[in-house]
């Protein structure tokens, strides 16, 4: 359970604002490789930076463990894969993207109007709310 220090930490790092991705090692790999690649960029925002980078480190450690890798992800981390999944639209791996995305998008349709809430917040707000996961 992440510390509380202000109002949209709470908000946003309660239980229910968390969703369970099991996705095989293949996939993975496919979307650890579009991290790393975008992570490379030098005019990444701070945000993106720590939302990508967050990922990169849950599928680095999920990864050694079984033949499918569980990734526990903010909900709010919706609109950075679609971001994700844009920028390498085309390439292979953006389909393993993409069904990250689906069953993200399949499961919080309940909570579309908080999340979407969340990406109007400031900057620095939304990087320590995302950086506590």
């Amino acid at each position: 359970m992440c510390r509380i220090t202000d109002f949209y930490q709470y908000k946003y790092c309660r239980g229910n604002y968390f969703i369970n991705v099991f996705i095989n090692k293949e996939s993975a790999k496919g979307i650890k490789s579009l991290l790393i690649e975008k992570l490379k960029e030098k005019n990444l925002n701070e945000e993106y930076i720590c939302v990508y980078t967050i990922l990169l480190d849950k599928i680095n450690i999920n990864m050694k463990e079984s033949i499918y890798v569980k990734l526990r992800i903010n909900k709010c981390y919706l609109q950075y894969l679609k971001d994700l999944y844009y920028d390498f639209y085309g390439r292979e791996e953006s389909i393993y993207v993409k069904e990250v995305i689906c069953h993200l998008q399949y499961f919080i349709e309940e909570d579309g109007d908080s999340i979407f809430k969340f990406y109007d917040l400031m900057e620095n707000t939304k990087i320590s709310a995302l950086s506590k996961m």
